[in-house]
């Protein structure tokens, strides 16, 4: 027994020696390897503090105003403010009056420029120009509950203004998967409804307005199902 004893304290004092004569061996390189990691953990940290959170917060200064002429346009639907929401307004006393595209262009990386794409892409539904809608709004990363349903849904209705019925549909039953809420998911499958009538699939389209009326009794949608129900099966 002590002489196991002896034999293992034999191999941790070897062990021991091995690991000093390493060390001593290496400690040049280790000490090069001890400065990187400091080096890249405090310029993690000093590019968070210094760089990145400034770029955000004048991220965030530079996109109120065109965020302002979006809301006014989401308001009224008025074609002018969406045009100031992109473009920016260069008749503006204020220099930060850039559009959202100027956004994009200068902090695309950040929550403000991602958010730009997002509202860029309903700018350019609204104005018609479906491939430019299209680009931003697969461009936009929502981190959020709701926008990537809403995005989702705006995806199938730029679809749906080109009359390209069968690539709306799979954007709006994705959308009414993606959160079987009372809110986006009658929407979605309304609308989706709507494009198999267009494309005179009526049993595709009765189904989605029953899953309107049986699983979402207390949506607007509801009073008028019946009607489009009646429509989807009549022959």
């Amino acid at each position: 027994m002590e002489k196991k004893v002896e034999e293992q304290n034999t191999e941790h004092i070897s062990f021991i020696s091995k690991s000093e004569q390493f060390i001593e061996k290496n400690k040049n390189l280790l000490i090069i390897i001890v400065v990187a990691i400091v080096v890249v953990v405090l310029g993690y940290f000093g590019i968070k503090k210094f760089v990145s959170e400034p770029r955000r917060a004048k991220a965030n200064v530079e996109i109120f105003p065109a965020e302002q002429y979006f809301a006014f346009a989401t308001e009224a639907q008025g074609e002018g403010n969406y045009r100031m929401a992109l473009y920016g307004d260069s008749t503006s006393n204020d220099k930060f009056a850039i559009g959202l595209l100027a956004v994009i262009d200068k902090y695309g990386s950040t929550p403000a420029g991602n958010r730009a794409k997002y509202e860029a892409g309903i700018c350019f539904l609204h104005l018609g120009q479906y491939q430019e809608a299209l680009k931003y709004l697969n461009d936009y990363k929502g981190k959020d509950q709701m926008t990537p349903i809403l995005d989702e849904m705006m995806k199938g209705d730029v679809e749906a203004e080109q009359e390209h019925y069968d690539a709306a549909v799979k954007h709006y039953n994705k959308a009414a998967k993606m959160d079987n809420n009372p809110i986006t998911a009658p929407f979605a499958l309304f609308k989706a409804g709507l494009c198999y009538l267009k494309t005179n699939d009526k049993a595709k389209a009765a189904e989605c307005f029953k899953q309107v009326k049986d699983n979402y009794p207390e949506s607007s949608l509801v009073a008028q199902m019946d009607a489009f129900i009646t429509v989807s099966e009549s022959k």
